[in-house]
């Protein structure tokens, strides 16, 4: 069922626009090349390692992961459209289908965009230990997942929501380390940042790519806790309000 529905979801994005579902893979690379253009213009260097691409690039997926992952599944539930009539398909189903597929599309991108980094010369661009900057990767989607269905029941029935939560999302890039290292920050700054959860995740898919990479503000167990929670909210909600959503 799950599968279908991605499979649904794709043919729509194709059929709506040629380059829709193209975009989703370029994206983050074009912001990533934006980014660096303007900071290579103001002489800006990295805040740790020797390769601004790679702090940047490492910082921006993450972001991306969660902002695309959460944002899609806002208003997953309105434009479902007549699937919402089979009886086997329920409002989790589609959610669910959109917030894996997103995953699944940002982690071919984070393959493209690091080999890409790494096909100019960085080196680094492999993960110096693979298996932590899986686990942050899968953390920050977890994360991007329950407050994905979260906001795609309060999407189902407000429908400014998905612009409010995107305007709200995307101001997260100041906040969640992509420009910077937290602990390099004040500790009084350091402490307000570190209530957000993203920073965490971020943090956590950076810290595998540089082997010394200071981790003092890492909260995994927080980043998991928050996830796990905005989870089973999100499923809670789902259940309660079922009846209302179909």
């Amino acid at each position: 069922m799950i599968a279908a529905l991605m499979l649904r979801e794709i043919r729509l994005r194709s059929i709506h626009s040629r380059l829709s579902y193209l975009l989703a893979f370029v994206e983050p690379i074009l912001q990533l090349v934006m980014m660096m253009t303007i900071f290579t213009l103001i002489g800006r260097r990295p805040d740790f390692g020797t390769s601004l691409l790679l702090f940047l690039g490492t910082g921006i997926m993450p972001f991306f992961l969660f902002t695309h992952v959460s944002g899609r599944c806002t208003g997953a539930i309105r434009a479902s459209g007549l699937v919402r009539a089979l009886t086997a398909v329920q409002p989790i189903d589609i959610m669910i289908a959109r917030a894996l597929l997103e995953t699944a599309t940002l982690l071919i991108v984070a393959v493209m965009l690091f080999s890409f980094i790494y096909a100019t010369g960085v080196r680094e661009a492999f993960p110096i230990q693979p298996i932590v900057a899986i686990q942050g990767f899968a953390a920050t989607a977890l994360l991007g997942i329950g407050v994905g269905l979260i906001n795609g029941v309060i999407g189902s029935f407000f429908r400014l929501w998905a612009v409010i939560y995107g305007v709200a999302s995307r101001s997260l890039i100041f906040l969640s380390g992509v420009f910077f290292v937290p602990d390099l920050m004040p500790p009084g700054i350091r402490y307000v940042l570190s209530w957000n959860p993203l920073l965490h995740g971020l943090e956590w898919f950076r810290s595998g790519f540089y082997l010394t990479y200071p981790t003092l503000t890492l909260s995994k167990s927080y980043l998991i806790g928050f996830g796990v929670a905005s989870l089973l909210i999100g499923l809670a909600l789902e259940r309660v309000f079922r009846s209302r959503l179909i």
